[in-house]
Formats: structure tokens, C-alpha cells, sequence
């Protein structure tokens, strides 16, 4: 396995217990460890997720050092494909701000820095009109205050959806493409087109400043993405 990535599980009578160990790569000395955990059964995932940031080097070691505890207590390794064999409900969360600040969150920051990166994919959702009929009638203020660009999508995320931001809130259209898009597991947003955009940006992936400027930066690559999604799915 990729020691960067490593799947953890303990069978119990009617469910797998899980961890699955990954490291993000950012732009700057400091890498994020990702630590989920949960039950995995034929038809369900739950899922809990923590994340604390270290040099690469530490976050190696710390990843390496959680497998073997985790190992001590009866875990095995497995490969990440069982994940994928799962038929997981269509509507599950898909983040919630208090993973990142109650993880190894930067001293030097706000609380509100948690909510900037799904703030942005919030951003284009709202901009796309891509959430439920439900939603869109109960905060039609905010979401047109979102598209005049008077709120951003961060806010919205804290204010409207209580830092938790799951595909239950979203338009069945467009929930096959978010679940792909923001799976935990593969975290292709926030761990591949998120850092890549903003490379350098700030210290730490926290560090990226919630404006309006920044979200004209992300927005052509969830676009992109959309794209290429839909493309496929039409061959299908």
C-alpha cells in the first residue's frame, strides 16, 4: 500500500470498525494527516473525521506510529478498494467545520478559517442553484446575498448550515457528483484542486484568505470538474 494511505480495520459481530490514515500534501512545510474513523457494514459507512497538521516528516511518523497502535489492538491492514464496495446511502455529511478546529487547528487563527475551503464549493452550489427547493425557499435571503456577493459561501456554511454540510441540503441532480467530488476518502477537492490552487498562498491550508478573489481562483477547476464528470456519466 501506498504508506501515505493506509486502511485499518477490526471485524465486530455485525460491522468492521475502521481507520483510514492519510496524508495531504499542501504547498507549504506543513502536511495535513487526515484520521477517519468508523463502521463499515455491506450498506453503510459512518464516518468521523480529525486533522492535525505536521512537517512531512512528523506526519510520516505519525501515521506510521497510529497503524502500529491501532495494529497492537487487534486492527488489520486492508486495501482501500473495500471502501468502494460499500453501497453507501446516497445522503451522508460530507464536512463539518468542527473536524478541522478540533484537530491540530493554527493558533493564529480564527475559528472561522475551518469553514473557507467547503465554503468555496458552497459558493458554486449556490451560484449553480444546486440546492434543494427546502433550502433554497428557507435562506433566500443568504443565498441571494451569496450570488451579489454580500455573503460568502463560508459564511452561509456557518450561519445557514451550522458548519455541517452534508448532500441531504442538495438537489438530487447534483448529489452522484458531490459525493464523488468531496469523498472523504479520496478527497479530491480540498486535497488535490483546492492545495494546487492555492499553492503558496499561505502558511497552512488554513491560512487561505476567505475573499471573493480567492473563489474567482477555485471556481474554473470545480467547473472543470463538473465537466468532465457529467461527460462521463452521459456515457454510461
Amino acid at each position: 500500500m501506498n504508506p501515505k494511505r493506509i486502511l485499518l480495520t477490526k471485524p465486530s459481530e455485525n460491522y468492521k470498525q475502521y481507520i483510514h490514515l492519510m496524508i495531504t500534501e499542501t504547498s507549504s512545510d506543513l502536511h495535513i494527516l487526515n484520521i477517519v474513523k468508523g463502521r463499515l457494514t455491506l450498506r453503510k459507512k459512518t464516518t468521523n473525521a480529525v486533522y492535525q497538521q505536521y512537517p512531512m516528516e512528523e506526519a510520516l511518523y505519525q501515521l506510521e506510529q497510529l497503524s502500529l497502535e491501532y495494529q497492537a489492538k487487534g486492527y488489520i491492514e486492508e486495501p482501500e478498494s473495500i471502501l468502494d464496495a460499500i453501497m453507501i446511502p446516497e445522503d451522508r455529511v460530507l464536512d463539518k467545520a468542527k473536524w478541522h478546529f478540533e484537530g491540530d487547528f493554527p493558533e493564529d487563527l480564527t475559528k472561522d478559517a475551518a469553514y473557507t475551503a467547503t465554503g468555496m464549493f458552497i459558493t458554486w452550489l449556490i451560484n449553480n442553484n444546486w440546492f434543494s427547493e427546502e433550502i433554497e425557499h428557507q435562506f433566500a435571503t443568504e443565498i441571494g446575498k451569496v450570488k451579489q456577493k454580500q455573503l460568502t459561501g463560508a459564511e452561509f456554511y456557518r450561519k445557514c448550515l451550522d458548519g455541517v454540510f452534508s448532500t441531504q441540503e442538495l438537489a438530487d441532480e447534483i448529489k452522484p457528483f458531490v459525493n464523488e467530488y468531496l469523498n472523504i476518502q479520496k478527497d479530491i477537492y480540498a486535497a488535490e484542486d483546492y492545495v494546487h490552487t492555492f499553492q503558496g498562498v499561505g502558511l497552512t491550508f488554513y491560512h487561505v484568505a476567505n475573499t471573493w478573489e480567492n473563489y474567482d481562483l477555485i471556481e474554473p477547476l470545480i467547473e472543470q470538474r463538473f465537466k468532465e464528470f457529467w461527460e462521463r456519466i452521459q456515457k454510461i
